[in-house]
Order: structure tokens, then C-alpha cells, then sequence
């Protein structure tokens, strides 16, 4: 029974590798040429065909976290703990920017150590949202200002909820005062035309992505210590009306 049990959560420690190596755009070819094996040999491995400890841990390093860590962003994905707040727990953050702000921190990072050792929040305001945060039970405040998630790391805003206007709201804010980008600053921008089908398939691109970057952050979180800084991307779509542009000259007929 526990090894069938070990079975059924090695193909979800698999896909946690995937991820993170596609976030870091590592592929099979430069893995396969470093180990020396060939690329269907590899693909088999990912497959959870002879896949081996020793195999998950090389392959571990190309993502640059090792065995104990892959595990602990495994199980933070598969948590089953509550992914949405309550109407009355996302209004609440989203009447207090700075309360959003640290539940966001602790999301991210795990530990609130971050906002007072690196963001230089007085340690009475710290414990004061941390209470608040507690109060609303989305933690579990313990001994030494530690602190126990009560809800899943991605937590999914409500679509039609406080926190997901709220939060559109704040990012853009941000990046307007940005305009126009800094050099070195990642963007993009695209133009096309769809159905509501691909509207519906967009939304679902859009979700794989967010959990990319979650990942990304992730693998840097457990990297070695270099300098960091917060970074806020904004995901939208919106329709074009093209009615002001010129017009084709209709003929008249004689």
C-alpha cells in the first residue's frame, strides 16, 4: 500500500519539476546533453518511467532547487486549503490597502520576518495586521510573530468580487506611474481577434501564467540569496472599438 501510494505522488512531484523548468525556459535538450543521456531517454524519466531518487535530484538541480524543497512547492500546489475568502473577508482587504499589501507578503514569502527585516514595518504595526489577519482567519498567529496560512497560497479572487477590481485598480495605479517603462523592465503587448470560445481558452492561458510566475517566484525564493525586488504584472484584456478609423469609401452606384 505505501508503495503505491509513493507512485501516485511521484507524477505530482514530476509536473512541479515541469513547471519550474519551463519557468526558467530550461529544456530537454541542454538537460539531456549535460547527463549525458539521450532526449527520449529524459522524456521517458519525466514520464515517471525509470524515473529514480537519484534521477529526481540531478534533474532537481537544473531548476535550481534540490529534493526537500521540489517536495514543499509540491505540496503547497496540491494544498486542498481554502483557495477563495468570503465576500466580507476580500471586502475587508480591500478597504486597507497596506492589510492586502502584508496578507500579499506572507502569500508570497511564507513568513512576515520579510516585512519588517526588509521593508522596515515598525514591529507594533506589524502585529497589528497580523492580528487583524488572524481576526479574519485567513491566519493562524503564533508564538514570535510566526504565522500558519489558513488558506492555499494561490488564493483565487472572486470574479466579480471586491479584491479583483480592487486589485486591478492598485496595479494600474502602479504602473502608470512607471509610463513609460524603464529600460530593462520586462512588457509586452498584443493585438488580435477572437471568439468567445478563445475568450473563454484566453482566461485559461492567463491562469497558467499567473501559476508560472508563482513558480518563478518560488525558485527564487528558495535560490541563493541575490539582490531582489517586488515586481506587479498586470494581465488584462479589453475590446477595441476600431469605429474611428477611417473607412473604406462606399461606391455610389450611377
Amino acid at each position: 500500500m505505501a508503495r503505491q501510494k509513493s507512485d501516485r505522488q511521484l507524477p505530482l512531484l514530476v509536473a512541479c519539476l515541469k513547471r519550474l523548468l519551463r519557468a526558467r525556459g530550461i529544456g530537454y535538450r541542454e538537460m539531456a546533453q549535460t547527463l549525458a543521456v539521450s532526449e527520449p531517454t529524459l522524456k521517458r524519466w519525466f514520464a515517471c518511467k525509470g524515473m529514480t531518487i537519484e534521477r529526481l535530484e540531478d534533474l532537481c538541480a537544473f531548476a535550481d532547487v534540490n529534493l526537500i524543497e521540489l517536495i514543499e512547492i509540491t505540496t503547497r500546489d496540491a494544498d486542498a486549503r481554502l483557495r477563495q475568502l468570503s465576500v466580507e473577508q476580500e471586502q475587508v482587504l480591500a478597504d486597507d490597502r497596506n492589510l492586502a499589501f502584508v496578507f500579499a507578503i506572507i502569500l508570497r514569502s511564507g513568513s512576515p520576518d520579510e516585512l519588517w527585516r526588509e521593508h522596515g514595518l515598525e514591529q507594533a504595526a506589524l502585529v497589528s495586521y497580523l492580528a487583524r489577519l488572524d481576526n479574519l482567519r485567513l491566519i493562524d498567529l503564533l508564538p514570535g510573530n510566526e504565522v500558519r496560512l489558513l488558506t492555499a497560497r494561490d488564493v483565487e479572487w472572486r470574479k466579480d468580487g471586491p479584491m479583483r477590481n480592487q486589485v486591478a485598480q492598485w496595479i494600474m495605479a502602479e504602473h502608470a506611474k512607471s509610463t513609460p517603462v524603464r529600460p530593462g523592465i520586462p512588457w509586452g503587448a498584443e493585438m488580435v481577434r477572437l471568439s468567445d470560445a478563445s475568450l473563454i481558452r484566453l482566461e485559461e492561458m492567463i491562469r497558467d501564467f499567473q501559476r508560472n510566475i508563482r513558480l518563478l517566484g518560488d525558485a527564487e525564493r528558495n535560490a541563493s540569496p541575490a539582490p531582489k525586488a517586488w515586481y506587479s504584472l498586470m494581465i488584462a484584456s479589453s475590446q477595441i472599438d476600431l469605429g474611428g478609423l477611417p473607412s473604406k469609401p462606399k461606391r455610389v452606384s450611377a
